[in-house]
Order: structure tokens, then sequence, then C-alpha cells
């Protein structure tokens, strides 16, 4: 006989199973690499970690020249954006995308977004002021350059 202690518990149970299943999903996401890419005319070969993430929440719009820096993510359903999502800017991308909302009432622009590793290299590539980030160990071309984090 099921009893009401049993279908509560039955449910905290499949809840449980639900939320286990669905956090493997995201650590299998948050385990994709990544490596940052700039124009080649941005000088320097490393950006410091806080530095990237003011620029991707929009609270840096220059580099350290003065000309306004262009960033560009990967589309929102993209493992490599949750990685770096996580990694530089301390947010799963839906956390990303929220902070965005807010900020766009106010008038402020979210990065440009591309659907793949090619289309931000491409993206990169023809903004000399452009910052990205494409899949760990992809061949680049010499049209961009990868940079270290720091």
């Amino acid at each position: 006989m099921i009893t009401r202690n049993g279908f509560k518990r039955a449910g905290r149970i499949g809840i449980l199973a639900l939320v286990g299943w669905a956090s493997r999903g995201l650590a299998t996401q948050a385990e994709a690499g990544f490596q940052v890419i700039v124009h080649p005319s941005v000088a320097g070969k490393v950006i410091a970690k806080a530095v990237l993430s003011d620029i991707f929440m929009g609270k840096a719009e220059r580099w350290a020249d003065g000309r306004p820096v262009l960033p560009v993510d990967l589309s929102a359903t993209s493992p490599i954006r949750e990685a770096f999502s996580r990694a530089c800017l301390g947010l799963p991308t839906e956390g990303v995308r929220l902070y965005w909302m807010r900020r766009i009432s106010s008038g402020a622009q979210p990065p440009y977004s591309r659907k793949t590793d090619e289309d931000v290299i491409a993206y990169v590539a023809g903004h000399p002021a452009a910052v990205g980030y494409v899949a760990e160990g992809l061949a680049l071309p010499e049209t961009v350059k990868a940079v270290a984090i720091h």
C-alpha cells in the first residue's frame, strides 16, 4: 500500500535523480576547453581574467590603447560558451543571459554572438579590436592570435 508519505518520498527521490542527471550534463559541458583569441593588432600575449570578465560583462569598453573593444560570444547553446562563462565570468550561460536582460533595459548592448568557432574566428579576424573564444586546440589562422588568461 502506498501512503501519502510514500508519494512524498518517491517524489523527492525522483527530483533528486532528475537533478543528478541534469548536473551530469552540466559537468560534461563545463569540461569543454576553450582558448581566447584576439585580432593580431591587439597588443600583448596575456589577458587578465578580471579584464576579460569586465569586457564580456560590458564593464570595460576600451583596450589600453583607447580603441573600443568588440567582444564576441559563441551561441548560448554552445558547451564552449558554458565553459567560458563559468571559468571567466563566474556564472553559467543562463546567469549571464539574465544579467544582460537587466543591462539591456538600461541601454547596454551584450557582446555579439556567432554560431560556430569558424564564425567567431572570422569576426575577430575582420575587426581589429575584437576578442572572442573558441574550442581549445583548434588550429588558428594567422588572422587571429591566442592569448593566455592570467
